[in-house]
């Protein structure tokens, strides 16, 4: 399929680089609150498009400035930073020089002293987020006395670093992916808000930000930077509509920020023992939760079975085989496993033989290559097929070059019962009555000992609405933006 092409480059261009770029409502939303006097100097240090530094320069001559002089920023794709810095040096004659093409992780916070950075950070996950960008991004972290785990996405020291720009008195008005509300390595980030920030308000949005993206987002509000106060306040809106009403309120008075919101506990919220979802979760059923997960009645699934990932192949094109192409190989049956590959297989409370025969035809179910025993005992039809994948290079590919022989896929167990995740709405628990394995797209799940409880009873007594109220609170969504 063709990829489209635009000022930013190719789909596969703005997935490198995590832009994803602002609505004009939510940039004139955090410019307006953020852009409090005329003198205030702004920054984006992703400028993409430039919808906050236009906001800004537009806000900046409405209270009476100069955005020649007080606007500044980077972008690091030069096709989005040379149309953007022609467009602002046309219409407010900002200098070519403070609308930089380069890498925000390479400059130096006394480069930048503003009263407001403003922007939305790249959304790129650690898979995609490596080498030396990431080793700068987490040294800049480190300088500023944070250090995050290598897992992290790019946003996370992306905001850390924009906050040491912020100088004394300032705010830092940010999009910011949901996992900041419950992700451990968004935690110390925002720990750093609180030590830095007098008050921090984050809004989120039961409606999504970015209606093309599977992420939801919110809004990150922290002003007074240097003050010891440190209070976290939490705001649910309907969704990006609401922002027209409160920008017609701070109008009138900024207090109105304030009015609806909620205090968060910073020690339950710093130390892990509350996620930022709670409080999106009306009182009285936050507290019947609570009096529930402490009730006799009630038990965890921690407490009846294990839970982790299924077996990693490395190559599952090559050790995942179809009953059909098996024959055409050769290959015994006493080297072939039965194995569901995803989710969407699983439906009902039980997953059986029939069922794992009706997926064949989707590619959702069907055999694991298991081998294992002397090479030289081998079949001539799999010593082929082991050869074949030399041929390809499959040793060398990842996971299957830490490991010894490479065609040996480890960790492949036959559970109790699959648990989805990743899948949508709501995570499924089915039984797995057909006596399948099942690799890392999925949650295996074993029984602990002598339980009195079976797979079939997990899988039924998963129906209920406590079960669907913790996934949501003690779970949490793995939408990505790339």
């Amino acid at each position: 399929m063709p990829q489209q092409i635009s000022m930013f480059g190719t789909d596969n261009d703005q997935k490198k680089l995590g832009a994803y770029y602002t609505d004009q409502l939510v940039a004139d939303f955090l410019v307006t609150w953020a852009v409090q006097k005329p003198t205030d100097c702004v920054m984006d240090p992703g400028f993409g498009d430039g919808v906050f530094l236009r906001s800004a320069c537009k806000r900046i001559v409405t209270l009476g400035g100069t955005p020649s002089a007080q606007v500044v920023g980077l972008e690091i794709n030069s096709r989005a930073q040379a149309p953007t810095a022609r467009d602002l040096s046309n219409r407010y004659a900002v200098p070519a020089n403070s609308l930089r093409c380069g890498d925000f992780f390479e400059i130096a916070p006394q480069t930048y002293q503003v009263d407001a950075v403003l922007g939305n950070p790249p959304f790129v996950r650690y898979q995609r987020f490596n080498g030396t960008q990431r080793e700068q991004a987490l040294s800049r972290a480190r300088s500023q006395g944070i250090k995050i785990s290598e897992l992290t996405s790019s946003w996370a020291p992306f905001l850390i670093h924009a906050v040491s720009m912020v100088r004394r008195g300032g705010r830092l008005g940010m999009v910011a992916p949901f996992e900041l509300c419950h992700a451990s390595y968004a935690r110390p980030v925002l720990q750093h808000l609180m030590r830095c920030f007098g008050k921090t308000v984050l809004l989120t949005f039961r409606q999504k930000l970015f209606q093309s993206l599977n992420q939801d987002t919110l809004l990150i509000l922290a002003e007074d930077r240097g003050s010891r106060e440190g209070l976290v306040l939490l705001r649910d809106l309907s969704g990006p509509s609401d922002l027209v009403t409160l920008l017609k309120q701070m109008a009138l008075t900024r207090a109105t920020l304030i009015r609806g919101s909620e205090v968060v506990d910073p020690h339950g919220l710093t130390q892990g023992g509350q996620r930022l979802i709670n409080y999106l979760i009306p009182k009285k059923i936050r507290l019947l939760y609570q009096e529930l997960k402490g009730a006799a009645t009630v038990t965890r699934l921690g407490d009846l079975a294990s839970v982790g990932i299924g077996y990693v192949t490395g190559a599952n094109d090559y050790f995942h085989i179809g009953p059909s192409r098996a024959r055409a190989l050769g290959i015994p049956e006493n080297y072939l496993v039965p194995a569901v590959r995803r989710g969407r297989a699983l439906a009902g409370t039980r997953f059986t033989h029939r069922d794992w025969e009706s997926k064949l035809g989707s590619g959702d179910t069907g055999y694991l290559l298991s081998v294992d025993g002397d090479p030289n005992s081998f079949p001539s039809s799999l010593a082929r097929y082991l050869e074949r994948g030399r041929s390809l290079g499959i040793p060398g590919a990842f996971k299957c070059r830490t490991r010894s022989p490479w065609y040996r896929v480890p960790h492949v167990y036959c559970p109790d019962a699959f648990l989805t995740y990743m899948s949508g709405a709501y995570p499924k628990l089915v039984a797995n009555s057909a006596r399948v394995v099942g690799p890392n797209s999925l949650h295996i799940v074993r029984l602990r000992g002598s339980q009195i409880a079976t797979a079939d009873h997990l899988a039924t007594v998963w129906q209920n609405s406590l079960t669907g109220l913790s996934v949501e609170i003690e779970g949490h969504s793995l939408g990505g933006a790339c």
